[in-house]
């Protein structure tokens, strides 16, 4: 430590002492970007997990079949059980490194928009965890044994397709429309950025009924948008670093 000629040390600057903070600050929230990418890994294995399980509009046998089978309904537990809340988990993480960034890049806050995100992104979480719920419903309906009532599972797996389409994939589309403006206001991320982020919000309002395969453009968006901030940050520490 540097010390004064009486040998006393020197006092430190408290505005480098301030910016050091303030960059650990920025750090620590980009590197939350990387929960985006914990998000989409495990959104896409529980989508592909609950393919397997039979729509509301099976036949009985299939519902049976499948339910009443411990090593096929496996995968509807493992999803609700595990897969589908820690995709919730990181997805609010992710959501706030997102709001993070916004509110450090931009000039000022946009209320509207900024309340349209944090709602939309609650939509979603909500919608996931209620999914999560009654395909663990249906599953522990069927380990009661021969009781299996088929008709209750297939009203709570209809609650769970109308939820799954009606308001997370709805309300996905928001928070992605919303975000990407925030973030191109901002200057966070490019417009062409913007324009994908766009037309995947469009996809997800309008064409999941016809190809339910576009419900994985959502974490395909997620993981792009946290790539960015990722990037973002590299770009400032090599900067600082030159």
């Amino acid at each position: 430590m540097t010390r004064l000629s009486n040998g006393d040390p020197v006092p430190s600057d408290p505005m480098s002492s301030t910016s050091a903070l303030e960059a650990e600050i920025v750090a620590r929230g980009s590197r939350i970007a990387i929960a985006g990418l914990v998000f989409s890994a495990l959104f896409v294995v529980a989508w592909f997990l609950l393919r397997e399980s039979p729509p509301f509009d099976a036949t009985d046998d299939e519902l049976t079949g499948y339910y009443l089978d411990p090593e096929r309904r496996r995968a509807s537990a493992i999803a609700g059980l595990y897969i589908i809340p820690l995709a919730s988990i990181a997805f609010i993480w992710f959501m706030a490194a997102l709001r993070d960034r916004y509110l450090r890049a931009a000039t000022r806050e946009n209320t509207i928009l900024s309340t349209a995100q944090v709602v939309a992104g609650a939509l979603v979480v909500t919608s996931l965890f209620t999914i999560a719920a009654v395909e663990l419903a249906v599953v522990w309906l069927a380990e009661t044994g021969e009781l299996f009532d088929v008709d209750a599972a297939r009203g709570l797996l209809a609650i769970g397709q109308s939820t799954s389409d009606i308001m997370a994939l709805r309300s996905a589309a928001v928070f992605v429309g919303v975000s990407a403006t925030r973030a191109l206001r901002s200057g966070l991320f490019p417009r062409s950025y913007w324009v994908l982020s766009m037309v995947t919000a469009l996809a997800l309002l309008l064409v999941y009924d016809a190809l339910p395969g576009v419900a994985l453009l959502f974490p395909a968006w997620v993981a792009g948008s946290s790539v960015l901030i990722l990037l973002r940050r590299r770009a400032i520490d090599v900067a600082d670093g030159a």
